[in-house]
């Protein structure tokens, strides 16, 4: 399995959270981690091309749409995924900027593979978020396995 998709699966956060009257940033983040988690097992692409900023620059060099790219690619290859995290902080920086930790399980499983041949990794994933437009996007990553 790719580590970039447990990051913005995992995270891999979402097309964010609007308008409400009173912010709470923390409680949109959460939201948007759950989101994201659902679209990743939707397979739905969409979600994180609205996800990751124009200005994403992952630990690696990667571009937004190097990303997004790999993402179709998984999404491909696993007819099934199946995603659960675990925040372990959020820090905010003002109302528009945070730093999002998590653990990340990620599995894949594609079509022809028994059962036996299910794909798993977990990661430590480390999320940089702004937001712009009014709802929350990736500005960089980094993960690892713990």
């Amino acid at each position: 399995m790719k580590p970039w998709l447990a990051v913005l699966a995992s995270a891999t956060l979402g097309a964010g959270v609007q308008g409400c009257a009173a912010r709470d940033p923390g409680g949109e983040l959460r939201s948007l981690i759950e989101s994201a988690e659902s679209a990743a097992e939707a397979r739905d692409t969409g979600f994180f091309r609205e996800l990751l900023s124009a200005s994403y620059v992952d630990a690696r060099g990667r571009r937004r749409d190097d990303v997004i790219n790999l993402i179709r690619g998984f999404f491909l290859v696993n007819s099934t995924i199946e995603v659960v995290n675990r925040i372990d902080e959020i820090v905010l920086a003002g109302d528009d900027a945070a730093t999002v930790t998590l653990q990340a399980a990620v599995v894949g499983h594609a079509p022809g593979r028994s059962v036996l041949g299910l794909e798993a990794d977990i990661y430590r994933i480390e999320l940089e978020l702004v937001r712009e437009d009014d709802a929350w996007r990736v500005i960089g990553a980094d993960w690892r396995e713990p």
